[in-house]
């Protein structure tokens, strides 16, 4: 039962997460004063529609004398192909025929900041859900309490910037509790990270306990630029004084959080003296053609995952009553998501700012038949891609913690 209302949930999310992207285009289209055609869930042919909206005056194709009909100008509906949906904003696309009483309110008459809003939009409502995705998490389901964190490892960072962590060199492990570093006595975790902050590029002596026996080991924290200020990191991550214990935030302190959270999402950032990579980090080692298999001898799990990978791990978490974890999973979808569309290549929304960019230095649009050849290689390069992740996700799965 879990696992069946797991599947119906993470379909659910993915159908919001396109049709709200796509309400992202409408809306601020309309607002635009830019004509929008079609607003439609799934593909293929109509099943039903109705038309809401400012009306048009159209050709009569039934007339051969020419006459004209009257209309509501947007088509709203659904078609059987339950795989996405769409919006068609008039003129948005480079390939598009637009008839002439149609030309004043297409997408190239409008401004260009007013167009530039409309191709973002469908990133920005990324960033809205997961941030509202995030509030509710913090806010309403709750996170682990850490309390006062312990001195406790809980778990090791293997590399840092693609190297050995210092951590992981000097062999500590989950479970081993440090009770000295550099000279000075210890039992909470703020001492542990000040001296490893302040001492980047320095042997610092750390003692532990592991299985009741003390052991004493070298260890030299990596130098990382913080802020304009060089910090040490070593890769360890520290166990929870209250692990069980649920703490819900206010409203205003879980939108805080949100934005810290999608901030690091983003950009990375440090915990507990351990350096998280950010999407904007991530992103290219995981697109590199080592991680995707086409060196070396595979694709490594550092690769990104297809809907199936996803959908697997999201699963995994219904079954397992992780309802924090399956949210958390989609707020990160959403912001891959958002990440991935504005990248500078066209078909991508980013390749269409990119495209509109040119042309205002240039004084003149970008020619459509030069950008549909780019278009063209672009996609199919990204149905490979589409296609390989999905291969991998079947037949060598990520796995995922």
């Amino acid at each position: 039962m879990a696992t069946f209302l797991g599947i119906v949930a993470f379909v659910l999310l993915l159908f919001f997460l396109i049709m709200f992207h796509e309400f992202g285009h409408f809306i601020t289209a309309r607002w635009a004063g830019i004509k929008v055609s079609k607003f439609f869930l799934g593909f293929g042919p109509t099943l039903w529609s109705f038309r809401r909206g400012r009306e048009e005056k159209i050709p009569n194709p039934d007339d051969r004398m020419g006459g004209y009909i009257v209309r509501p100008e947007t088509e709203y509906g659904i078609k059987p192909i339950l795989i996405g949906g769409f919006v068609k904003v008039v003129g948005m696309s480079p390939a598009e025929e637009i008839p002439p009483e149609d030309e004043p309110r297409s997408f190239d008459a409008a401004p260009t900041w007013k167009r530039a809003i409309v191709l973002g939009a469908g990133s920005v409502t990324h960033f809205i859900t997961a941030f509202f995705v995030l509030v509710l998490i913090f806010s309403v389901l709750g996170i682990p309490d850490e309390g006062g964190p312990t001195a406790v490892v809980d778990s090791v960072q293997e590399e840092i910037d693609d190297r050995p962590s210092p951590a992981a060199r000097a062999g500590l492990r989950a479970g081993d509790r440090i009770v000295e570093i550099d000279g000075r006595t210890v039992d909470e975790w703020q001492d542990i990270t000040e001296v490893i902050r302040s001492s980047p590029g320095e042997q610092l002596s750390l003692a532990f306990e592991r299985d009741g026996d003390r052991r004493r080991v070298s260890i030299e924290p990596v130098a990382f630029e913080d802020g304009g200020e060089t910090i040490g990191l070593v890769g360890v991550f520290n166990r929870p004084e209250f692990p069980g214990r649920v703490e819900r935030l206010n409203p205003i302190a879980g939108a805080n959080r949100s934005v810290t959270v999608i901030k690091q999402l983003l950009v990375g950032g440090n915990q507990d003296g351990t350096r998280v990579d950010g999407f904007f980090q991530a992103l290219p080692r995981a697109f590199s053609p080592r991680n995707l298999g086409i060196t070396g001898d595979g694709p490594t799990d550092e690769r990104p995952i297809s809907v199936i990978g996803a959908g697997r791990a999201a699963v995994g978490f219904a079954e397992e009553g992780q309802v924090v974890a399956f949210l958390f999973l989609f707020a990160q979808i959403n912001i891959f998501v958002a990440v991935f569309n504005l990248l500078p290549l066209p078909p991508l929304d980013g390749g269409h700012l990119l495209i509109l960019g040119i042309g205002k230095l240039r004084g003149r649009p970008v020619d459509p038949k030069t950008v549909m050849p780019v278009m063209a290689v672009v996609f199919s390069l990204l149905v490979v891609l589409f296609v390989l992740l999905i291969y991998y996700d079947i037949f060598s799965p990520v796995q995922v913690p």
